[in-house]
């Protein structure tokens, strides 16, 4: 994992337990290793990966994104007098579920994917 439960705990308060945070911090490893289609062995020190910090850093933020704004998404506005909300389209501005804004920590990290339409042999 790109972070423990212990370290993303010293950047976030949450109530949710070590399990369902394990789980998202699983998660968030194989999306940006799938985002990036890197493995990041050049950080391989004595058998671990020892990520960068912006890396760190970027999962924390998209772990305050998911614990705090994630039931938000989509709502540009709000009123309570007549009823009134208004929603933004969003689709285009996200990566893998994730507003754009908030991924782009990865781009320094992004290899390019050969071989996917086929191709030579």
């Amino acid at each position: 994992m790109i972070l423990t439960v212990e370290e993303l705990r010293r950047h976030i308060e949450t109530d949710e337990t070590d399990d369902v945070l394990t789980m998202w911090l699983e998660a968030m490893t194989q999306m940006v290793h799938n985002h990036t289609h890197n493995s990041f062995e050049k950080y391989m020190v004595y058998g671990e990966i020892n990520y960068p910090a912006d890396v760190k850093m970027g999962v924390v933020n998209l772990m305050k994104w998911e614990l705090n704004s994630r039931e938000k998404t989509g709502v540009a506005a709000e009123s309570i007098s007549r009823h009134s909300v208004t929603y933004r389209d969003e689709t285009a501005a996200n990566i893998n579920g994730y507003p754009a804004m908030l991924m782009g920590f990865l781009k320094p990290y992004k290899r390019a994917r050969f071989g996917q339409w086929g191709g030579h042999s």
